[in-house]
């Protein structure tokens, strides 16, 4: 009898889990929205910044380069952990303002190949 009730109680245990793993999704439309209202082109890449690294992101300013790449990490509960990438793109005729916003996937590390 104690055998039986340990096995119902670890399957039981196991399907919660199971559940609970499911409920952390990246929902990429949400962070399309979410980056839209922190950055926009047009504005100054400066403040582009600013706004990208209050929000926990780690920007690579270059000065060189057109593209400005910040990621942040994305943790959660039961599930591998995930990178949220956003490319900041100087304008091609004012270098200081932003001239575009590109949203990438967000990456996730895989369990098993």
């Amino acid at each position: 009898m104690g055998e039986i009730t340990w096995r119902r109680n670890t399957l039981g245990a196991l399907v919660v889990v199971a559940a609970l793993a499911g409920c952390t999704t990246v929902n990429q439309g949400a962070f399309n929205n979410y980056v839209a209202q922190t950055v926009q082109p047009g504005m100054a890449l400066d403040e582009a910044l600013v706004r990208m690294r209050a929000e926990g992101f780690s920007c690579n300013a270059s000065t060189a380069g057109s593209v400005t790449v910040c990621t942040r990490p994305l943790e959660r509960t039961l599930r591998t952990d995930c990178v949220e990438r956003v490319d900041l793109v100087r304008s091609v005729n004012a270098p200081k303002l932003l001239g575009k916003v590109d949203v990438l996937e967000t990456r996730c590390a895989k369990l098993w190949n």
